[in-house]
């Protein structure tokens, strides 16, 4: 189980953000510009987060799969991507604390957009969970209705593209 600090999974975040803009004194200003909005809508409750092993997160993502996903559903308005970024955030850490029998808080709410083929679909949230790989703390993405890992182009199996906006950690 590793651990970081707040400042450590702010600095872990921004080193996500891709440089869409370019080399041009605006584009860089830009740059700068997204970052500092990202601090201002992000929320860092703790100072110190603790971080399961991917092993442990793709266990519990078959579970949610098989014994969650399998008995709510999608409702416009009431049950939406936020209540289940919400509902999932509070399953994992207490299925890691119970059933794993460790501290852990590292997993937390993303908003942003959704795009499929390009066009910009709307507003999205999903997790973010801190994991261990070979010993390192990292950064890993779920997307709560699906029960699965994002890629590391921040694409889900269908085909849907995610854009980081903010945390809620």
């Amino acid at each position: 189980m590793g651990m970081v600090t707040s400042a450590q999974l702010i600095a872990m975040i921004l080193q996500l953000f891709k440089d869409q803009y370019g080399g041009s004194l605006l584009n860089k200003i830009l740059w700068i510009f997204r970052r500092v909005i990202f601090l201002m809508r992000s929320w860092f409750f703790d100072i110190q987060y603790y971080s399961i092993s991917l092993e442990e997160l793709q266990e519990a993502l078959q579970k949610w799969k098989e014994y969650v996903l399998d008995n709510i559903q999608y409702l416009p308005e009431i049950f939406d991507c936020d209540d289940f970024a919400m509902y999932f955030k509070t399953w994992l850490q207490s299925y890691v604390m119970q059933e794993m029998d460790k501290p852990f808080n590292g997993v937390g709410v993303v908003l942003g957009a959704v795009l499929k083929d390009g066009q910009l679909l709307g507003g999205h949230a999903w997790n973010i969970v801190l994991v261990d790989v070979g010993g390192v703390t990292t950064i890993v993405f779920v997307e709560p209705q699906l029960g699965e890992l994002l890629s590391t182009t921040m694409r889900s199996s269908d085909g849907y593209e995610y854009v980081l906006q903010a945390v809620i950690i």
